[in-house]
């Protein structure tokens, strides 16, 4: 508003300033006039003059100043604007990183619940395999019994039959028949009572695999039993010590870790201890880290170069295996680390098989 007044009230000077132009025309027009009529108007209009210039200079001035505060607020709102977008360009680039940070984890999180469901999936299929076992060993077991009471009964003929031979003078064919049929029935009870106790044997193992498989859901790893690695043909002395086999679950980006023990197993003086290893890797196309640690070695302890290692970041794939000595020369006891941290997006299902040896 006071930038408008004063823009309209330097207009009206200028205005003014043409009608002093005019009445200075008039003025030389009418110099016919009396001498001392003339010198009075000049005077006048040398007056007005001065007071119409010096608040031509004043509105020049005051112009000057809101011109001035005009471009000095500009400039302050040019800044004020600078900063705002600094601001933006920083909440863009907050809010990409957040961005990229939710989908990591979104990306993390459907990782875990597919190992959980793998996890779920292979326990399943565990407690349907114990169940079906479970039914046949009850199954043999009624067979077994059966064949038992057959075999009694067997042997009571067979006595009464033996009395009665000896009592009346039978035949000796009949004899040797009835011999015969005994030994073979006996040789069947022996057979059923064998095949009892292996299935009571292979019983108990599954069990204890089951009670393995339960524990190691929890951990998200999983175990399960695959056939042992043969033998590498060797022209020294060995002496089997014992075997182990089972499977893992080794998640994308993460490592797992067994501790294996010597156990109760005595080695002479003259006796080199031998690790033979071999593992199958479920998608068969990929491969996976393998390291062999002396002693039981913490799992946030395994990357420390520190560590004293028979093997370290082996890439294995697939069918590969391998032997080694001096893993149980520190506490009896040897780390075994299997490493997915170089793939970020699929796991690794790893199943192995452990046999340890004393050669001389």
């Amino acid at each position: 508003a006071d930038f408008e007044t004063n823009f309209d009230r330097a207009l009206m000077n200028l205005h003014a300033d043409g009608g002093g132009g005019r009445d200075d025309i008039n003025g030389t027009a009418t110099s016919a006039l009396p001498t001392h009529a003339n010198a009075r108007r000049q005077s006048v209009g040398q007056g007005t003059e001065q007071m119409m210039n010096e608040q031509d200079e004043k509105m020049s001035n005051m112009l000057m100043t809101e011109l001035s505060q005009t471009k000095t607020r500009a400039e302050h709102l040019e800044g004020v604007n600078g900063a705002l977008l600094n601001r933006s360009a920083q909440l863009e680039k907050q809010n990409e990183h957040l961005i990229k940070e939710r989908e990591s984890v979104n990306l993390r999180m459907s990782n875990l619940q597919l190992e959980l469901r793998m996890a779920q999936m292979e326990s399943e299929n565990a407690t349907r395999g114990m169940r079906e076992k479970a039914a046949s060993l009850a199954e043999m077991q009624m067979e077994i019994d059966l064949v038992t009471r057959s075999a009694l009964d067997a042997n009571a003929r067979a006595a009464e039959g033996m009395e009665v031979a000896k009592g009346v003078k039978t035949d000796k064919a009949q004899v040797e028949e009835l011999k015969a049929k005994v030994a073979a029935l006996q040789e069947w009870a022996v057979a059923a009572a064998g095949a009892k106790e292996a299935i009571l044997e292979e019983n108990n193992i599954l069990e204890n695999k089951l009670k393995e498989y339960e524990s190691v859901a929890k951990d998200d790893d999983l175990t399960k039993t695959m056939p042992r690695s043969p033998s590498c043909e060797s022209k020294v002395v060995e002496r089997h010590l014992w075997s182990i086999t089972s499977s893992l679950v080794i998640g994308a980006g993460t490592l797992t870790t067994r501790e294996i023990e010597l156990g109760a197993n005595k080695v002479m003086d003259f006796e080199t201890v031998i690790l033979r290893w071999k593992f199958d890797i479920t998608p068969s196309d990929q491969d996976i880290m393998f390291s062999i640690l002396k002693g039981k070695v913490d799992k946030t302890m395994t990357k420390d170069k520190a560590t004293d290692a028979v093997i370290r970041d082996r890439i294995v794939i697939g069918g590969g295996g391998g032997e080694v000595q001096g893993a149980f020369v520190v506490q009896n006891a040897c780390t075994l680390v299997w490493s997915n941290t170089h793939s970020w997006v699929r796991p690794r299902t790893v199943k192995y098989s452990l046999e340890a040896l004393a050669i001389m």
